[in-house]
């Protein structure tokens, strides 16, 4: 009979200044960012660079920068009076 082998599971300890977030999106919207991040990790393991990734985590350090450096950027370049919903008493 075959011995029984616990599972051994990666638990992730965050820093102090870190925590995670947790959004409900359209599974295209998610194959497409996870994709892209997929791309991000192509283009970070071809660079010439010494510096590598966490193997256990390539894809949430992916989608993590995607997501920070997206968020910046329309903070940065985007009015925000022209992009927010309509008040709940318009509708």
């Amino acid at each position: 009979m075959d011995e029984y082998e616990p599972q051994s599971v990666i638990v992730p300890v965050l820093a102090d200044e870190l925590t995670i977030l947790s959004f409900v999106v359209p599974k295209d919207f998610a194959v497409r960012f996870e994709m892209h991040a997929a791309e991000i990790i192509e283009s970070f393991e071809r660079h010439p660079s010494d510096q590598q990734m966490d193997e256990n985590n390539k894809l949430m350090q992916a989608m993590s920068f995607l997501i920070q450096s997206t968020y910046d950027f329309y903070k940065d370049h985007l009015d925000e009076a022209d992009h927010l919903p309509p008040d709940i008493s318009d509708v």
